[in-house]
C-alpha cells in the first residue's frame, strides 16, 4: 500500500493546455489529457493505496468529473480548492473521496505535514521542521522554495501523481522555516 500526493489535475479544463504548456502541451485535445492522464494515474496508483489530493480535480461538467474519478485507482482524500466548490455540491462527486476538507494536518513515517490547496507563508510546527505540500500555483514561484514547502501539483511536478516517500525527501532538503 502507497501514500501519494497530486494537485491541480484540472480534468476537463480546455484552456489549461495553453496556460501550463510544459507538462501540458503535448496533449492533443482536453479529451486526450484526460485520458492519458488517467491511464498514468492507473499505471502508478494501485487500488489499495491511498492519495490526497490538494485541490481543483476538474474544471468541466461535474457528471464527466465523477466518470472520470470512478475510472481512477485508489482511495481519494481531497483537500478543497478553489475550483471544487462547484462540483463538490454534488453528493455523487462527494462519496468519490474517502473524505473532503479544506486544511489537513497528517503525520507521516514521522513527519508533521501540512496540506492546504494553498501555499502559506506560515503552517503549524514550520519552526520545528513541519512539512508543507500545496497546489494552487501551477509550478510558479512562491518564496517557499528555499523551505520545506513544494508544490505537488501536476504542473510543478509533471507527474499525476507523487509518492509521499518521496515528495517528503524532496522537502527534507529544505530549509526550517523560522518562526515569524
Amino acid at each position: 500500500m502507497n501514500t501519494l500526493l497530486t494537485a491541480d489535475l484540472h480534468f476537463d479544463h480546455e484552456n489549461i493546455m495553453k496556460f501550463c504548456p510544459e507538462n501540458r502541451g503535448r496533449f492533443k485535445d482536453v479529451d486526450h489529457m484526460n485520458e492519458c492522464m488517467v491511464n498514468e494515474w492507473n499505471s502508478t496508483v494501485c487500488p489499495e493505496d491511498t492519495v490526497y489530493i490538494l485541490g481543483d480535480v476538474s474544471f468541466g461538467k461535474t457528471t464527466k468529473a465523477i466518470q472520470i474519478l470512478q475510472r481512477m485507482n485508489g482511495s481519494k482524500i481531497l483537500i478543497k480548492g478553489n475550483h471544487d466548490h462547484k462540483t463538490l455540491k454534488s453528493l455523487e462527486f462527494f462519496q468519490c473521496f474517502e473524505s473532503v476538507h479544506d486544511y489537513l494536518e497528517i503525520r507521516y513515517e514521522g513527519h508533521n505535514i501540512v496540506l492546504f490547496h494553498y501555499p502559506i507563508i506560515e503552517w503549524n510546527r514550520m519552526h520545528r521542521g513541519s512539512i508543507h505540500f500545496f497546489g494552487h500555483v501551477h509550478g510558479d514561484k512562491t518564496g517557499l522554495e528555499p523551505y520545506r514547502a513544494r508544490d505537488v501539483g501536476y504542473d510543478a511536478t509533471g507527474k499525476v501523481v507523487w509518492r509521499m516517500e518521496d515528495a517528503i525527501k524532496d522537502a527534507l532538503k529544505g530549509e526550517i522555516r523560522e518562526h515569524h
